[in-house]
């Protein structure tokens, strides 16, 4: 019997940009320690301001250097046999041996990070396949004109599932039915476009509707009922879903009146094949507030909702990996036309992944 093909939820994609955390997260010289795509890694912010990253193992015998602390100078030290290293991962300091000379070989591992509007980014592949590849802008965490409400959670599940649950909003109902799902929503025709985004493919789906009324909840935190509406999702390599939402009164969309609007940045860190951290940022413009109680902000009113939004998803995404653990047997997934940007979307994260294992194999 000839090996199965894999499916969709054993893929891992290394070579690839993936959230770490916030710039506010890394003070400097305080380690951390993260485990992202089955490689335990050690992270910390040097005196002069740069976050750094290398594989946690100390090179002389894997003690874990995120258990270590620092020395004068910014050097951190391997708390098993005293090993100093600098910021650029190179051993100078060897108290077993002061006088010899330190082997070019005794150093830490380094990753490729990337600190970039109030993100920090690692890539955890080949760092020669990055080329021109950046991570996406995200401009609306670091402004002042935007508010924001943020959560972490572990989610034991692919994160190519969650991809799949944000490109699709046709799930909104029934999953999320008592909330912001509505049944017609599912019927509101999509366009799809391809491309890259700052040198990774991408997929995008927009989806427009005038004067069509929206539920409770879409009309609480965004003030209009009857509403002209414009939604768009952009799926950026597997580390990245960008979304937004806005709402004009009906008939107000043409002359951009009274526009109100979120902008959400859900970022999906791999684990390893079976779990994920999912990262969401919901921003909304300053001063924007609730259309049912104009004294709560209306990014404070999406942290309540999205609460129980998140806690359904999360529900059917651990409900669909442990069905994905059981044998196909004869079988097999029947995609709608609904499907369209969930199967573009895999195409290209397929396509990533099939290019790294053959890589691996030659």
């Amino acid at each position: 019997m000839s090996a199965r093909e894999p499916k969709a939820v054993d893929i891992m994609i290394l070579n690839a940009w993936y959230k770490v955390g916030f710039s506010e997260d890394f003070k400097a010289e305080v380690l951390q320690r993260h485990v992202i795509c089955e490689k335990v890694l050690v992270f910390w912010r040097t005196a002069e301001g740069e976050v750094v990253g290398f594989d946690d193992r100390c090179c002389h015998k894997r003690m874990p250097i995120s258990a270590g602390r620092f020395l004068e100078g910014g050097l951190v030290e391997c708390p098993y046999h005293g090993l100093a290293f600098n910021s650029e991962g190179q051993c100078v300091k060897v108290p077993s041996a002061p006088g010899a000379p330190i082997p070019k070989r005794a150093r830490l591992l380094p990753y490729k990070v990337i600190e970039q509007d109030g993100v920090v980014w690692v890539w955890p592949g080949d760092a020669e396949k990055i080329g021109d590849i950046r991570p996406p802008a995200t401009p609306e965490i670091v402004s002042p004109d935007w508010e924001r409400i943020t959560g972490e959670l572990h989610i034991k599940g692919n994160s190519i599932l969650m991809i799949e649950n944000a490109l699709d909003i046709t799930h909104f109902y029934p999953l999320h039915g008592n909330t912001i799902g509505q049944s017609a929503d599912s019927n509101i025709e999509f366009d799809m476009t391809t491309g890259e985004t700052r040198g990774c493919e991408s997929v995008t789906v927009t989806r427009q509707v005038d004067d069509y009324p929206q539920s409770d909840d879409f009309a609480d935190i965004l003030t209009h009922k009857m509403a002209d509406s414009y939604s768009i999702q952009t799926m950026v390599g597997p580390g990245i879903i960008i979304a937004g939402r806005t709402l004009w009164p009906a008939g107000g969309r043409k002359d951009n009146k009274d526009p109100k609007c979120l902008k959400n940045y859900h970022f999906l860190t791999p684990i390893d094949r079976r779990s994920h951290k999912y990262t969401y940022v919901v921003n909304m413009p300053k001063g924007q507030m609730s259309g049912r109680d104009p004294s709560v902000r209306a990014v404070d009113r999406a942290k309540e909702l999205l609460s129980v939004v998140f806690a359904e998803d999360i529900w059917a995404i651990e409900m669909q990996q442990e069905m994905c653990e059981l044998p196909d047997g004869d079988y097999r997934e029947v995609l709608l036309k609904s499907d369209l940007p969930l199967a573009q979307g895999r195409k290209i994260l397929d396509a990533m992944y099939q290019k790294e294992i053959g890589e691996h194999s030659i």
